[in-house]
């Protein structure tokens, strides 16, 4: 035999031995229902807990100090928004991108997958809040801040600023935890700092008296206590391939590949942000115009967001759950596994949906008791708010649940398109057009049309692209 033809010999062999290896992946062998239980379990518990960071300091600072307290969060949540959506765009982009070449057998590339992630990770968490220490007024202003609510608010947000890069690490790190196989270990890291922002916003607040600021130091050390566990597991428990300094080497291709691939998700969180605004925006506008208040509006709104995060974090969970299945399968070709585990967890975000549904209008005032105490216009307002903008929150999972299941792939195109619809094409004009024909009613209502215009886009796509997978 030629020398030539045992370096090809060689290569073959080479070449086939890794596609067996990764063929013997439970992710392509085991049923889609069992893995859908295994992975979908643990990242829904992550969403759900993750969600609870939020929460918890409203709850704290709401039974505290009542409307301004509740308003105060309220403006601060587009800058949490935003890191949520870059934390997706590095997690969910280097995650599937890991997958997608471990699916190929290319773990060199992979590898450097995740060390471009975690570059992304800190550029970005720097990126948001070095502007947000450096002009915290004017951002807050931007956000809908009333100067009645100002002092409060530049208060927590100076505070949480500092925590943006632990808010990145830990979120979008839990992510490549996931995606190892792991994720019982992704639940953990980030349940062990819910729990501790629970234990810290008591001892803060009640205990040594911060009030406000009590709630935005025990956020910071929480997501402290997260990073430290996310960063153990990479350094000392990661097992799909080693990882080297090499690895962690600044790539700006690197980046751009894998900012691509989270584009979609990141998009989608990225423009809620600017409908927060908006949104804001409107209410302290109208708010003001109407026998509420701007201050009650902004504060109702800021309830209803935060729990909010809890439908948003069922279904947030759930696609999480399916990318590793998702985008592992597709890198190997297995289309029709592919559409089926996305039937099967778009499906239960609808349901799920539905529940949702039922709870916001059968139960909104009590619902918003559980934040602070109002008088009857406080829960008045409040159950208008829940009904009317919130009327199709059954259909509102199709955004994250449908637009995930695109980016597990890699297609980007179809999962911003969903997002621009409701996020930027409807959704801020009709902010802009029915509140002044309609007032405050009108910003209620362009939450229900939006979420419609956009379930028929994505359940378009949805049902198309299902249809060249299952051919």
């Amino acid at each position: 035999m030629s020398e030539e033809k045992e370096i090809k010999k060689t290569v073959t062999e080479k070449d086939n031995g890794s596609r067996k290896a990764a063929a013997a992946s439970p992710l392509e062998t085991e049923k889609i229902s069992r893995l859908l239980v295994s992975f979908c379990i643990p990242a829904l518990a992550s969403s759900l807990v993750t969600s609870v960071y939020n929460i918890v300091d409203q709850l704290f600072i709401g039974n505290l100090l009542g409307v301004a307290g509740n308003a105060a969060t309220n403006v601060v949540f587009p800058a949490v928004t935003l890191i949520s959506a870059l934390s997706l765009m590095c997690g969910v982009g280097s995650s599937n991108s890991m997958n997608i070449h471990r699916g190929r057998g290319d773990t060199k590339t992979a590898a450097k997958c995740v060390g471009g992630g975690f570059g992304m990770m800190i550029l970005f968490g720097l990126a948001v809040m070095i502007p947000m220490l450096l002009a915290t007024r004017p951002i807050l202003t931007l956000f809908g801040c009333t100067e009645s609510v100002m002092p409060y608010a530049l208060d927590y947000a100076r505070i949480i600023a500092l925590s943006f890069v632990f808010s990145m690490i830990s979120a979008a790190g839990t992510f490549l935890v996931r995606a190892d196989g792991a994720p019982k270990f992704a639940l953990y890291c980030i349940a062990v700092g819910s729990l501790s922002n629970v234990f810290m916003d008591w001892i803060f607040i009640y205990v040594f008296g911060w009030g406000i600021k009590g709630a935005a130091w025990a956020t910071f050390l929480a997501q402290a206590i997260s990073t430290a566990m996310v960063l153990w597991y990479m350094t000392k428990r990661f097992r799909s391939f080693t990882l080297s300094a090499e690895d962690f080497r600044p790539d700006l291709q690197i980046y751009g590949r894998l900012a691509a691939i989270g584009f979609g998700p990141a998009f989608n969180f990225g423009t809620q942000a600017i409908v927060q605004i908006f949104i804001n925006n409107a209410l302290r506008k109208y708010g003001a115009q109407s026998v509420y208040g701007s201050d009650v509006c902004l504060a109702i709104a800021g309830i209803a967001g935060k729990v909010n995060t809890f439908a948003s974090g069922v279904v947030v969970g759930l696609t999480n759950g399916l990318q590793p299945i998702s985008s592992y399968n597709f890198g190997r070709k297995n289309y029709k596994r592919v559409a089926e585990a996305g039937k099967k967890v778009v499906g239960l975000v609808l349901a799920i949906g539905f529940v949702i549904f039922l709870c916001y209008q059968i139960f909104p005032v009590q619902i918003t008791s559980l934040f602070g105490e109002g008088d009857e216009l406080y829960f008045e307002f409040a159950a208008k708010y829940f009904r009317i903008f919130y009327l199709l929150i059954m259909l509102f999972g199709l955004q994250s649940s449908v637009a995930g299941f695109f980016s597990s792939q890699g297609k980007v195109k179809q999962s911003i398109t969903i997002s621009l619809v409701r996020q930027v094409i409807f959704f801020p004009p009709l902010l802009i057009i029915l509140p002044k024909f309609f007032g405050l009613t009108g910003v209620l209502v362009s939450g229900p049309l939006s979420d419609l215009a956009m379930a028929v886009v994505a359940g378009t796509l949805f049902i198309r692209e299902l249809k060249k997978l299952e051919s």
